[in-house]
């Protein structure tokens, strides 16, 4: 799918949090007509130089007095110049600022009345052309004369979703002043923003900034997208292929997704997961599942720790100290001083890639890979150890033997899984 963009409606509070600015890919600026003035301007500008979001303006009716949220009987041709001033407005400051204005998107009543009305629709695209020119992306809805007027005049165009706004059954929303037209709850929002993103009918979602919680709903979308925009690819029937976020514990990723109804088997390893299915009852899709981990926390029980005895006679291990500049010493006491954790299970059955190793012993793997490494060798390559549980092909640093450790347990498969916590014991 394509990247869907987080939209936030902003400088219309006073006292407007920053953070709504960092979570937003693109800020809709109020530029005066139905809220905001220079001061406020200048200061959202500022906030997307520093959290590098992308600016829009947001202009409306010429009524500050109800908020741009009642529709005005105006000419096209007035219109379209109160858009044009509008934006002017905003785009001299902007250029003061130093921040390119690239979005727009009317505000309140006007987006709804010139979706509904050509003549209007043509005004509000005329009046961004005039000030901001043709480079600009307009934000609206997903059909109407909107898009048709933009379409027109060759303007891209970003169907817009909104995360934050319940909806009649018929899709449309629900009127504002009506029970459930304004959402509050994150965890309501993030199944809006799962919904609407994997439906393939929007570019881009909009968390209204003077709503109730708009910070952590704001949040929860910006952190749904992201995990949506990553790829994934069909591996054949009965088969998907999902990058996988760095900030996604593994172990809760494998729970999660072997957990849901219809899936048959789950492979996670550093960069990807694999999710086996029965193609005639496909679950969920697995992308959902990521979306809710990026922002509800998961509780499991504690890892168990595994300690392995470690004899350090490894044949790399003073190539590895002369590379980091430390003595052989150092290097072992470095690798046995620090708690690992599997991140994967790697090119081997039973090889559990432990991570990270102190950055003054990580070491590149070696440039010939060696035709036969011994069973229970210690190994380093970059920022990750492992023991290779038996003896076969492998290019890591080896920095010593495990003593006494068994890789895999009768009935119960490889020792180390996904999550476990690892500890080198030093022994002579």
């Amino acid at each position: 799918m394509a990247e869907c963009l987080l939209n936030i409606d902003l400088g219309e509070l006073p006292e407007e949090d920053e953070r709504l600015y960092a979570s937003a890919q693109v800020a809709n600026i109020a530029c005066g007509g139905h809220a905001g003035d220079a001061q406020s301007m200048r200061r959202a500008l500022e906030f997307c130089a520093r959290h590098g979001t992308r600016a829009g303006a947001h202009p409306s009716y010429e009524d500050r007095a109800n908020f741009g949220r009642k529709e005005l009987q105006v000419a096209p041709e007035m219109l379209r110049a109160q858009v044009a001033a509008q934006c002017s407005r905003l785009l001299a400051i902007a250029s003061e600022v130093g921040v390119p204005v690239c979005y727009a998107k009317p505000h309140g009543a006007l987006y709804h009345a010139a979706n509904r009305d050509p003549a209007l629709a043509h005004a509000v695209v005329e009046g961004v052309l005039e000030s901001l020119g043709p480079g600009i992306t307009f934000i609206g809805p997903g059909a109407g004369a909107l898009r048709e007027a933009a379409r027109a005049v060759g303007v891209a165009y970003a169907r817009e979703g909104f995360a934050d706004r319940g909806t009649l059954p018929d899709g449309s929303l629900i009127p504002r002043g009506q029970p459930g037209a304004v959402l509050s709850d994150p965890a309501v929002a993030r199944e809006n923003a799962l919904r609407l993103a994997l439906s393939g009918t929007v570019d881009t979602l909009c968390v209204h900034g003077d709503s109730a919680g708009a910070v952590e709903m704001a949040r929860e979308v910006r952190a749904v997208l992201e995990v949506l925009s990553l790829r994934s690819e069909s591996l054949g029937e009965g088969a998907l292929r999902l990058v996988l976020p760095a900030r996604l514990e593994r172990r809760v990723v494998l729970e999660s997704l072997k957990a849901q109804p219809g899936v048959v088997d789950v492979v996670v390893g550093e960069e990807y997961a694999c999710v086996y299915f029965d193609p005639a009852a496909p679950p969920e899709d697995p992308r959902r599942v990521l979306g809710r981990l990026a922002v509800t926390p998961v509780l499991l029980e504690e890892s168990p720790l595994v300690t392995v005895r470690v004899r350090y006679d490894g044949p790399d291990l003073e190539a590895v100290a002369e590379r980091v500049g430390l003595s052989v010493d150092d290097v072992a006491l470095l690798h046995a001083s620090r708690e690992y954790t599997v991140r994967s299970i790697g090119f081997l059955p039973g090889f559990a890639y432990l991570g990270e190793v102190d950055g003054r012993i990580a070491a590149p793997r070696l440039a010939t890979p060696r035709p036969r490494v011994p069973a229970l060798s210690v190994g380093l390559a970059g920022r990750r150890t492992g023991i290779y549980p038996f003896a076969s092909p492998g290019g890591w640093n080896l920095l010593g033997t495990a003593v006494d450790f068994t890789a895999f347990l009768p009935g119960s498969g490889a020792l180390l899984r996904l999550g476990d916590r690892v500890r080198f014991e030093r022994v002579d």
